[in-house]
């Protein structure tokens, strides 16, 4: 199976993410081998969820609250994710881990979810490259332990926090592909050997082929080059067709 998908984070417009729903449930028609998702800007999570009906498109969150059982004014609950039809909510994006998501917050976040049974994209990366394996395993085991004992399904996003963002610099392939080796030895020792590991950070349509064609590699998380219809379109393609040779 290949996943691919996007976070919108919070200033795409209405119509933009409305195009982009309808293109991914087009290409989902299409492709029984493939897992398209979107974590749209929350108020227009449940318009979107609508439009999808019947069709294979996850929509999602972006966020879950880490107080649980407390009310707390803005928080959104894992229960109440779950009511609305939520397919998928990211957790421990390196943008949340900066500025609002410590070790508890997020701890806390993945046992709301697994309480609510929500489907989990479980985000990690390190700030710098690092060729030492040794240091890199440390640092992943470090961000992978949270999700030891957790049952609910979890897909894991490695987006190197060097790479993502306006300013991000791509990643060199080869060390991609080092580091999805290491993460995926990290996940089968703590129980997650069947979770999915996607690629992102700095994807465009020049080189989702050279990422989606790595080993281990099983999808793609996309930013801002799949913000439009044509490109969430267009980097799918490059993407899977890479991906689909290097499985035949």
């Amino acid at each position: 199976m290949f996943y691919f998908g996007s976070n919108t984070k919070r200033d795409l417009d209405r119509l933009t993410h409305e195009g982009i729903t309808r293109t991914a449930i087009g290409l989902a028609s299409g492709h029984d081998d493939v897992q398209f998702f979107l974590l749209p800007s929350i108020p227009f999570f449940l318009e979107l969820k609508e439009i999808t009906d019947d069709s294979k498109l996850w929509i999602g969150n972006q966020s879950i609250s880490s107080t649980s059982g407390t009310d707390v004014t803005g928080e959104i609950s894992g229960t109440t994710l779950k009511a609305l039809g939520s397919d998928l909510v990211m957790i421990g994006h390196a943008e949340r881990r900066a500025r609002f998501d410590g070790p508890d917050e997020i701890s806390q976040q993945l046992h709301e979810a697994q309480r609510a049974g929500l489907r989990v994209l479980f985000c990690v990366g390190e700030s710098t490259h690092n060729d030492d394996e040794a240091q890199l395993k440390q640092f992943l085991t470090s961000q992978l332990l949270p999700l030891v004992g957790l049952a609910n399904e979890i897909l894991i996003a490695y987006e190197p926090v060097f790479a993502i963002g306006a300013n991000g610099v791509e990643a060199n392939p080869s060390y991609v592909g080092t580091v999805v080796r290491i993460i995926k030895e990290i996940a089968a020792e703590i129980g997650h050997q069947s979770s999915p590991i996607l690629y992102g950070g700095s994807v465009n349509q020049a080189n989702a082929a050279t990422y989606a064609s790595l080993q281990g590699c099983d999808g793609l998380f996309v930013g801002r080059s799949a913000w439009s219809p044509t490109g969430y379109a267009e980097v799918f393609t490059a993407g899977y067709n890479a991906y689909k040779s290097k499985v035949v």
